[in-house]
C-alpha cells in the first residue's frame, strides 16, 4: 500500500474529547506522524482564525500543514503559503434561510463576522461559543446580521429534539441554492448548495501534488460525510453519527474520549509511522 501523505481531521468529536480537550496520547501520536513526514491538516466548520485560536492552545510542537475552514470554503495552506475563500451566501440567501428557521423553530441565528459573532440573541450558549472561538459576541438585528455576504449562518437550539425536527422538516421542502448540515446535537448550519469539506480536496491535491488516494479524512458527523467519501480513506469515530459511519471505510474501536483516532492509526495503519 502506498503511504498516505495527508491526514485531514475534524475537531469536535474527532480530535477533541467531550470536554473540548486534546488528550495526551492523541498529542503524542500526532507528533509522531508529523515527525514521520505525514502532512497533517484540520478540516472544520469553524473559520480558519477560529481553528488557529484552538490549535495554539493544544500545546503541539508543530504547526498544522493545512487548515480547511467553513466546511471547505476557506483554505489556508501553510506549505505553499496560500489562502482562498469561496462559496459565500448573498445577503438575500442569508435572510431567506434565517426567516425559514425563525418562522418554524425556536432557535438563535448567528454567524461569524471577522473577530465577532453576530447573533439575534446573546445568551449563555452564544457567549460560551464566543469564548471557545476567541471572538466577541455582539447582538444585532436581522438586517445588520445579513447585510453582507457570509459563507454560512448557524442556528443554535436549546433542545436536541429541535434539531431532529429541523432535519425532518427540511426533508419536506425545497431550498434552492442552500445546503443544510447538522454539526452538533443542538446546531444546524446552512451554506451554499455546493459546499462540503470535500471541495477542498482537489485544491489541496493540486497545491501539494497529491491524489485523493493519498488523503485520509477523519470525522464524526454529517458535515464530514462528503469528505470521508471523497478521500482515499475515510475514518469515522466510534462516537460518530450513523450516517457518517455509513460513509466511512473504517470506524474506530474507541471513541473520542479515549484517544479513538490515535489508537486507530497505531493499530490499523502502522505504515504511517515508517520513515
Amino acid at each position: 500500500m502506498r503511504k498516505q501523505k495527508l491526514i485531514l481531521m475534524d475537531i469536535d468529536g474527532t480530535l477533541l474529547n467531550t470536554d473540548w480537550k486534546m488528550l495526551l496520547y492523541t498529542k503524542k501520536i500526532l507528533t509522531s506522524l508529523h515527525e514521520h513526514g505525514i502532512l497533517l491538516g484540520i478540516a472544520s466548520g469553524r473559520p480558519v482564525d477560529d481553528i488557529t485560536f484552538h490549535t495554539q492552545n493544544w500545546d503541539l510542537p508543530f504547526q498544522f500543514d493545512v487548515l480547511v475552514g467553513l466546511n471547505g470554503c476557506e483554505i489556508q495552506n501553510n506549505v505553499t503559503n496560500t489562502y482562498s475563500l469561496s462559496h459565500e451566501l448573498s445577503p438575500e440567501q442569508l435572510k431567506t434561510a434565517t426567516h425559514l428557521m425563525l418562522d418554524h423553530f425556536e432557535c438563535i441565528p448567528f454567524l461569524y463576522r471577522g473577530s465577532q459573532i453576530h447573533a439575534l440573541e446573546v445568551n449563555e450558549v452564544i457567549k460560551t461559543s464566543a469564548i471557545k472561538s476567541g471572538k466577541e459576541p455582539v447582538q444585532v438585528d436581522l438586517e445588520t446580521m445579513c447585510k453582507e455576504p457570509c459563507v454560512k449562518v448557524m442556528f443554535r437550539t436549546r433542545q436536541k429534539e429541535t434539531i431532529d425536527q429541523m432535519e425532518q422538516y427540511l426533508k419536506t421542502i425545497e431550498t434552492p441554492g442552500l445546503k443544510w448540515f447538522k454539526t452538533q446535537s443542538t446546531l444546524m448550519e446552512v451554506s451554499d448548495s455546493a459546499v462540503s469539506k470535500a471541495i477542498a480536496l482537489p485544491i489541496l491535491c493540486q497545491q501539494l501534488d497529491l491524489d485523493n488516494g493519498q488523503i485520509i479524512a477523519c470525522g464524526d458527523t454529517t458535515n464530514d460525510n462528503e469528505m470521508l467519501k471523497a478521500a482515499g480513506l475515510g475514518i469515522c469515530l466510534k462516537n460518530g453519527t450513523e450516517d457518517t459511519k455509513a460513509c466511512a471505510d473504517e470506524i474506530t474501536e474507541l471513541d473520542n474520549d479515549h484517544d479513538g483516532l490515535a489508537h486507530h492509526f497505531v493499530k490499523k495503519h502502522p505504515e504511517l509511522f515508517k520513515a
